[in-house]
């Protein structure tokens, strides 16, 4: 089974800026509503309702919360999630880091995010 069956969500091809917050430390002891954030700034390539795969040059750990911040279709949205992985763009195999290799000049690492509630505020089809 490859991953695109394991999908939930239909992903979307895209150029979207995006400013995050992300947070460091264990993660069970984080609580976004009083931890102090760091700041990133990337550009989303790859959309879905469910996620969102960023170039950036912003280091992040893996499995850490993060709040994406972004405009989309002229509304502003902020939606929370995990990162659910990360790593150099040149140095990941997988079908979606190669074609997106094209964006290293938005960033040489990818940032793989998974929402924490799959976001509703907008069309995903609009994205087509």
């Amino acid at each position: 089974m490859s991953n695109s069956d394991k999908r939930k969500f239909m992903r979307y091809a895209c150029s979207i800026k995006t400013r995050f917050d992300y947070y460091v430390g264990n993660p069970d002891e984080i609580d976004v509503s009083i931890s102090v954030p760091k700041k990133g700034k990337g550009v989303i390539i790859d959309i879905s309702c469910g996620g969102v795969f960023i170039a950036s040059n912003t280091r992040v750990p893996a499995g850490m919360p993060v709040i994406l911040n972004f405009t989309l279709d002229k509304e502003k949205i902020s939606v929370q999630g995990r990162i659910a992985r990360t790593g150099l763009l040149k140095n990941n195999p997988t079908e979606v880091a190669k074609k997106f290799s094209m964006f290293s000049s938005k960033g040489d690492s990818y940032i793989a995010v998974e929402f924490t509630h799959p976001i509703k505020e907008f069309n995903c089809s609009k994205l087509k």
